[in-house]
């Protein structure tokens, strides 16, 4: 495996040196920069590969869960913070980990165990046979499922799995969301939310912050995607 590039973000000087000296601990870890500030995190990860981010959630100006609710993709995230009733809200942002200040090594070790986890199951789900432009291949429980686009009503983050929703029958595999995007036909599919992604040709309409589905489902709409889901409906 090759070295996962790591960065660290956050406001305390104590939590970057602690970070820093775990990570130099695994060769299969790379520090590749430190930040203080989460606007000037997002500008690195635009514009540079990062596979690992260690994500303080209170700091100055922008916090780690309003950083992580303007990205429709991000690295693996790893939050580090001193605040346990985060933990709950932080999973519907597809976090690996939640560590809690102060964590020791074997605690580190445990989240990064985690990534290397995701992955591997990625590796393998890319090993598979190959899709092709009508379906995508998933691995779920121990069977192998071959789902046809024009099945997936939808699919939502759940944890470290996506869940996907038929007519008949929801199935759920260990995989990311943006992997998920990245198999699917994007003539056919649209993110809707940082969670969701749906079939266009099962969109019935747009109300405020709610999405309806023509079997009747409701979802949410996120602010930053509606737009694009509106041009998209009118194409």
């Amino acid at each position: 495996m090759n070295q996962l590039n790591c960065i660290i973000i956050d406001d305390e000087e104590g939590a970057h040196r602690v970070l820093e000296h775990f990570i130099s601990q695994l060769k299969q870890l790379k520090l590749s920069e430190s930040f203080y500030t989460a606007v000037e995190a997002m500008e690195y990860v635009y514009n540079n590969h990062v596979d690992i981010m260690f994500l303080d959630i209170n700091m100055p100006g922008l916090t780690g869960m309003e950083m992580l609710e303007t990205m429709s993709t991000k690295p693996f995230v790893i939050l580090t913070t001193a605040y346990k009733e985060y933990a709950l809200e932080s999973y519907k942002y597809d976090v690996v980990d939640y560590l809690v200040k102060p964590f020791d090594l074997k605690t580190f070790l445990s989240a990064i165990d985690k990534v290397i986890n995701r992955l591997t199951i990625a590796k393998r789900t890319l090993e598979l046979p190959n899709n092709d432009a009508d379906h995508i291949v998933l691995k779920v429980d121990n069977e192998i499922v071959k789902l046809d686009f024009n099945s997936i009503y939808y699919t939502q983050s759940y944890g470290n799995y996506v869940k996907f929703f038929t007519a008949k029958i929801m199935y759920m595999s260990q995989i990311t969301t943006q992997d998920v995007e990245s198999k699917l036909d994007p003539r056919l599919f649209i993110r809707i939310h940082k969670s969701y992604l749906v079939s266009l040709k099962e969109i019935s309409k747009i109300a405020g912050g709610e999405l309806f589905l023509k079997n009747g489902t409701i979802l949410p709409i996120g602010k930053f995607y509606k737009k694009n889901v509106i041009d998209r409906m009118r194409n």
